[in-house]
């Protein structure tokens, strides 16, 4: 953050310390321009990300994913995809801290995934080891990176080198095979394999339309979400003829004190 200016203003926002609850998964959130109706910090934080020039995500690796809060604010984008359209031109980073040398998990994916979905412009995202406070401070090459990144978030000619084996649309190294096509999970870009001699190689073909574009986007909030709706809508009594034979089943458990 301090590469990118010292005319800058800086803020930082520990998600720890906000109150985002879990999602109640009622879709009244649904419609544009309607915000969430859990009152708690999330419009703060969303408010505070309009505000911004550039957004930096970061987040530890714990036990091979993102600390708890990012999965937390995650589970929130149903509500979130309504101020997408404010965030697309923000430019952003995203960090990842992890002990063990390549065992980050899925850290910096779900962290970029976290961008996209926010409709962040995000320029490039790093991992780096260091398991105990401070630790990532040691290595001079650690600053220096980071360093760079910090000023390609205000620097328009800033382009991330890629990294062999990554899906080129949402640089996702995690991939599925089917037995004929290599499928990025994220965000549904497929390829194949092809040998060439003694090598194998990733090739893949991204289309316009993969699920963090515009048209994506709209497909899966404004489109398919909104058809859910009112499918449950219209067999909601349906459902809950599904559901009556297991409401009476007392396997439900508390801690003493508490009761669901």
């Amino acid at each position: 953050m301090e590469a990118t200016g010292a005319d800058n203003q800086k803020e930082i926002i520990r998600l720890t310390d906000l109150d985002i609850k879990a999602c109640k998964g009622c879709y009244s959130c649904l419609p544009p321009d309607v915000p969430c109706h859990i009152k708690d910090d999330l419009n703060y934080l969303l408010d505070r990300i309009r505000a911004a020039d550039a957004v930096v995500l970061a987040s530890p690796c714990y036990f091979l994913g993102p600390q708890g809060s990012i999965k937390m604010l995650q589970d929130r984008f149903l509500s979130i995809s309504n101020s997408c359209r404010e965030f697309a031109n923000k430019t952003c980073i995203t960090i990842t801290t992890h002990g063990v040398p390549n065992v980050m998990g899925y850290t910096e994916m779900a962290l970029n995934v976290t961008a996209r979905f926010m409709n962040l412009k995000l320029i490039d995202s790093g991992s780096f080891i260091g398991a105990s406070p401070a630790e990532v401070l040691e290595d001079p090459k650690n600053l220096e990176k980071v360093r760079q990144m910090g000023r390609g978030l205000v620097d328009p000619e800033y382009r991330r080198i890629p990294k062999a084996g990554e899906c080129p649309v949402c640089w996702s190294d995690i991939l599925r095979y089917d037995g004929t096509s290599v499928i990025c999970p994220f965000c549904g870009t497929k390829g194949e394999i092809k040998v060439e001699g003694q090598e194998a190689r990733l090739v893949f073909y991204p289309q316009a339309d993969h699920r963090f574009s515009d048209e994506g986007r709209r497909q899966h909030f404004d489109e398919f979400l909104n058809r859910k709706k009112q499918e449950f809508i219209a067999k909601r009594h349906f459902y809950k003829e599904l559901q009556t034979p297991y409401l009476s089943m007392d396997w439900w458990i508390s801690p003493p004190g508490n009761s669901r």
